[in-house]
């Protein structure tokens, strides 16, 4: 049938189907418990904080950003370009930063449930 996925596709993916397009960002044994929807504004950085507890998704839907990101224990710092369709995993004592190149919107889902004690602030520069 046209526009079905073929056999073996993985899980988690993006596909661009005759009917449009079609991104699963989520397929676990854990329930999602907090969703968020943001846009991105050039000049104008996400995040700059990190999280003891909530472990966090990421999908950038349409745009262009670079994220930051440090290890609070380690202090090991990375940097990583991303476009529409890409999705990070963000794990918990991991600093993270989102410095918009273009406008977009990216989605944010985790298992726990937001909880503004859990946000802790760090600058990245």
């Amino acid at each position: 049938m046209a526009g079905r996925p073929a056999p073996g596709t993985p899980a988690l993916k993006r596909l661009m189907l005759p009917q449009g397009e079609l991104a699963q960002l989520y397929d676990g044994p854990e329930g999602v418990q907090y969703l968020a929807y943001a846009e991105l504004h050039p000049g104008a950085d996400r995040g700059h904080h990190y999280h003891k507890l909530k472990q966090e998704w990421v999908y950038l839907i349409h745009g262009r950003a670079e994220m930051f990101v440090q290890d609070l224990q380690s202090a090991e710092r990375a940097s990583l370009r991303l476009q529409a369709g890409d999705l990070v995993f963000i794990p918990t004592g991991i600093i993270h930063a989102f410095r918009p190149l273009e406008a977009g919107q990216m989605i944010e889902f985790s298992p726990a449930r937001f909880d503004p004690q859990d946000i802790y602030p760090f600058r990245l520069t």
